[in-house]
């Protein structure tokens, strides 16, 4: 099993052999189990600051995370404070070159939780039209890790889920007017 929960192809990798070893009395070995969350942070966690790196490059990035459902691996979201409407696109593309394994990306505004699955969902609900916010990138390196990917070969999806500047109004969240209870009021 690997970081996708699915089974892999058996790879050749290296092997250690010892001919001497010391150790402490009763000693602790820690082994990383393939395809636990272990597996998985070690994983993915690496390519955060990556990511961050490279769209901090095209964009004013303020927060980078690769999702549990996308394996820690697979998928991120980065949160930017766009200034130009061509900056989403700049940081789709710098994500991927920031990690080639990397198979979706979805850009969003400051004003989303990225570690809020639905609050990503949400931005992708009111603030991407299919045909003009999402990219695909068909034919490309990706991961072999990846189930759906032909020796590595397979589509990337970028989406810019971002607010419209020239319409940012449409876009905001309507604030509730805070309702007090009897207790406040006295």
């Amino acid at each position: 099993m690997d970081i996708s929960g699915t089974y892999d192809i058996i790879r050749k990798q290296p092997v250690i052999y010892l001919t001497n070893m010391m150790h402490r009395r009763d000693p602790i070995y820690h082994a990383i189990m393939p395809g636990g969350n272990e597996h998985n942070v070690m994983m993915g966690v690496p390519y955060e600051p990556l990511i961050y790196r490279e769209v901090k490059k095209v964009a004013d990035v303020r927060n980078v995370v690769l999702t549990p459902g996308g394996c820690w691996y697979f998928h991120a979201v980065v949160q930017i404070h766009k200034k130009s409407d061509e900056e989403a696109t700049k940081a789709i593309d710098a994500a991927f070159a920031a990690h080639k394994s990397l198979k979706h990306v979805v850009i969003v505004d400051e004003d989303i939780n990225i570690f809020d699955p639905n609050d990503i969902e949400f931005a992708i609900a009111t603030r991407v039209k299919g045909d003009e916010d999402v990219y695909i990138y068909p034919n490309v390196r990706g991961s072999t890790l990846d189930p759906r990917s032909e020796n590595g070969i397979g589509t990337k999806v970028g989406i810019d889920a971002t607010m419209d500047l020239s319409k940012k109004w449409k876009f905001e969240r309507a604030r509730r007017p805070k309702v007090q209870t009897a207790d406040e009021r006295r």
